[in-house]
C-alpha cells in the first residue's frame, strides 16, 4: 500500500511541511529501523506512517486527502476545550446529518483522546471540561468533515475540510517563548478561528465575572501580527465571542444574537450579515471599536460571531446548569461560514 498524493503536506503534530520522501514507516511489532515501505518485510503487517521531522504517527486518512486546515486559538478561559467538545459532538450527532456530511476521525488516537479528554466529562459526567494545562493538551484531534455535493448534471463531488484542533494552554499565546509550534500551526492554516471571552473586554457589561481586561485583545493582536508579517491576512479569520449567554440579559429582545440559525444544508447570508453588523455596533458601544478596526486593517476576509457552548453558565462546582444538559447556541456558525468560503456549502436560494 502506498499513500497517493501530490505536493507537500503539513504534519498535524509539528505543523512542518513534509513531502512523501519524509514519511517513515515503523512496525510496532518488530524491532528495526524505519523503512520507506508501508508493509513490514518481517511480519507483513501494514505499517503506520510517521513524520520524519517529529516522529509522531501520521493519520492516514489525513494524508490521503488533507483538505483544508482550520486553526483554533484563544487565551486561557476563552473556552477552547469546551468549544472543541461541543462542536465535535454536534457534528457527530446533529449537525452532520443536517449538512449531509460525515465527521471522520483520521485515526483511533483521535477517537480515544476526544472521548477521554472532552466527551466523557461534558456528556457523561455532566461536568465542565477540565482546564488545559501545559503539556496536557498538545495532542491534536484530527478530523475530516466530508460532504458530497451534486453538480448541475447530477455529478457527485466529494469535498473535505480538515479540522486539526490543537488545545494548548491559553498562556501559550501570550508568552513569546512558548509559541513556536503554535506559530507553525497558524502559518499552516487555511483559516483561523479566534475565540474571545467577552468578560475580557473592558467595555462589555460583564464586570466582576472573572475576566482579565485586555487579555483577548492581546491574543488577537499577536495572532494578526504573526499572520500578517507586514501584509494583509489573506486567509479567512473568524472572531467568535464565546459565552454569549452572559450577554443575553443585556441585549434587546429583537437582537439577532438571540436568534437560532434556521436549519438546513445551506449558508444564510442575510443572517450572517445581521449578526456581524450587530456585533460591530456592540463593540463600538463598549468602546472596543479598535478590535474591529484592527481586523479591518489587517484582514481581507473576517467575520464576527457570538456563540454559547453550554447555553448557560455552569455551577460553582463545575457541574452543568439547567438539569446538566448541554444547550449549545450557534457554535457551528464559524464553521458554516468557512464551509461557504471554501465552496463546500451553497448560499441559501430564495
Amino acid at each position: 500500500m502506498r499513500l497517493s498524493w501530490r505536493g507537500v503536506r503539513v504534519c498535524p503534530h509539528c505543523f512542518r511541511s513534509i513531502s512523501r520522501a519524509q514519511i517513515a514507516y515503523v512496525c510496532v511489532s518488530c524491532v528495526g529501523s524505519p523503512t520507506g515501505s508501508a508493509v513490514c518485510g518481517t511480519c507483513g503487517r501494514t505499517l503506520r506512517p510517521r513524520c520524519a521531522a517529529c516522529g509522531h504517527h501520521l493519520p492516514e486518512g489525513y494524508l490521503r486527502a488533507p483538505g483544508r486546515l482550520v486553526a483554533l486559538v484563544g487565551p486561557a478561559g476563552s473556552g477552547k476545550s469546551t468549544y472543541i467538545a461541543v462542536l465535535v459532538h454536534e457534528l457527530m450527532y446533529r449537525l452532520g446529518a443536517e449538512l449531509e456530511a460525515a465527521l471522520l476521525p483520521c485515526d483511533d488516537d483521535t477517537m480515544a483522546h476526544y472521548h477521554e479528554r472532552y466527551e466523557r466529562h461534558l456528556y457523561e459526567e455532566q461536568h465542565i471540561v477540565p482546564k488545559t494545562v501545559e503539556n496536557d493538551g498538545g495532542r491534536p484531534l484530527v478530523h475530516r468533515l466530508v460532504r458530497v455535493r451534486r453538480g448541475r448534471f447530477g455529478r457527485a463531488r466529494e469535498q473535505a475540510l480538515t479540522l486539526v484542533f490543537l488545545d494548548t494552554a491559553g498562556d501559550d499565546f501570550t508568552s513569546r517563548d512558548r509559541m513556536e509550534a503554535e506559530l507553525r500551526y497558524l502559518a499552516a492554516a487555511d483559516a483561523v478561528v479566534v475565540l474571545i471571552d467577552p468578560q475580557d473586554l473592558p467595555g462589555a457589561p460583564l464586570r466582576g465575572r472573572g475576566g482579565v481586561p485586555g487579555r483577548s485583545g492581546e491574543v488577537l493582536t499577536r495572532v494578526l501580527d504573526h499572520l500578517s508579517a507586514g501584509r494583509k491576512v489573506t486567509v479567512p479569520v473568524a472572531v467568535a465571542l464565546t459565552k454569549a449567554d452572559l450577554l443575553w440579559p443585556h441585549l434587546p429582545a429583537n437582537s439577532s444574537l438571540h436568534r437560532t440559525r434556521r436549519p438546513g444544508p445551506f449558508f444564510d447570508d442575510d443572517d450572517r450579515a445581521a449578526v456581524h453588523t450587530e456585533l460591530q455596533a456592540l463593540l463600538r458601544r463598549w468602546q472596543e471599536h479598535r478590535l474591529d478596526a484592527r481586523l479591518r486593517r489587517f484582514c481581507t476576509d473576517y467575520q464576527l460571531f457570538a456563540l454559547s457552548m453550554l447555553g448557560t453558565a455552569p455551577r460553582q462546582d463545575g457541574g452543568l446548569g439547567v438539569g446538566g444538559v448541554v444547550r449549545p447556541h450557534r457554535v457551528e456558525d464559524p464553521l458554516m461560514w468557512l464551509l461557504h468560503r471554501f465552496g463546500a456549502l451553497d448560499r441559501e436560494r430564495a
